[in-house]
């Protein structure tokens, strides 16, 4: 069950609510910015905003303020510095900012948008509202009484998947975990991992001659080529390299993509476009078996994404 999802049942059982979200962290803060964690009236605790004995007063400060109904828009700052009047009773230092916001009954509406939806929401001293698109993310402090933070919820990064392998098939479950979307492609019909990928948003089968014919890629999405002939990379990526893409990366090891690149030197392919591939693709986690390179590759596409 999403977060989402789990204040919205709450609501419906005509509880109240505090939502507790890290708005602002620094340095090696346990809990950071976006951490969420719901505090309800009947005393059900859902997430965290880092843990600890923090995390502890923070919610017994939110349960006292549920029991004298008082439902109120206001943030905390927690230092994790022992001698610091604002301490949090930790000592890993660093700090964190955390806002209050409850949820009522009349929030639901509000609520119900968030479920499946990408939206931005702005949680600030007025409360919790959902706003246009075009504001700005983050935490903007003007007074105790005057301060916001917005973020874009549900969003799903896409990946595009060339090559319907075992590592591919292991690559989109992982992914598919990790709130991406992923479009899988192959130019080969009847082919098990294909046929029993139930990861991905959407498969196709496709000519790798005439992609751009078939696909959309975008500035924001990422690109994992691993089809399972050497020839078939080299097509795909010749005519990926020119566009921009979040990140591009191509399975294969150190000798063929050499190869591979040296192919496209003597073709007319610039340096600095080749620079953008990102290989041997995934993190050096020295991954043996194909859930392990699977586990590499989402994680080098996690570090891009946080980055």
């Amino acid at each position: 069950m999403s977060f989402w999802h789990r204040i919205h049942q709450i609501l419906t059982t005509n509880q109240n609510l505090y939502l507790l979200t890290v708005v602002e962290s620094t340095g090696s803060a346990p809990g950071k910015s976006g951490f969420k964690m719901i505090v309800a009236e009947n005393g059900e605790l859902y997430g965290t905003i880092g843990g600890g004995i923090m995390e502890y007063n923070l919610v017994e400060r939110a349960k006292e303020n549920l029991k004298s109904s008082l439902f109120q828009s206001f943030i905390v700052k927690q230092v994790h510095q022992k001698h610091d009047k604002n301490s949090s009773g930790m000592i890993c230092s660093g700090s964190q900012t955390i806002s209050f916001v409850p949820l009522l009954e009349k929030n639901l509406s509000a609520i119900e948008q968030c479920l499946d939806q990408e939206q931005m929401i702005e949680l600030s001293s007025h409360g919790f509202s959902i706003i246009n698109f075009e504001n700005q993310t983050g935490f903007e402090y003007v007074s105790e009484n005057n301060w916001y933070y917005r973020e874009l919820i549900n969003h799903k990064s896409k990946v595009h998947i060339f090559g319907a392998g075992h590592v591919s098939f292991a690559t989109s479950e992982l992914l598919s975990k990790l709130n991406f979307d992923v479009y899988l492609y192959d130019n080969r019909n009847n082919i098990n991992t294909f046929d029993n990928n139930q990861f991905v948003f959407e498969k196709s089968i496709i000519d790798y001659k005439t992609i751009n014919q078939h696909i959309e890629v975008k500035e924001k999405d990422y690109v994992l080529i691993m089809t399972h002939k050497f020839f078939e990379d080299k097509l795909i990526l010749s005519q990926l390299i020119s566009q921009t893409v979040k990140y591009l990366g191509v399975l294969g090891s150190k000798s063929k993509m050499q190869a591979l690149f040296s192919e496209l030197t003597n073709e007319g392919f610039l340096e600095s476009q080749l620079e953008k591939v990102n290989t041997p693709i995934g993190l050096s986690i020295n991954s043996k078996t194909t859930d392990e390179i699977a586990v590499s590759i989402a994680a080098e596409l996690i570090k891009v994404k946080n980055s």
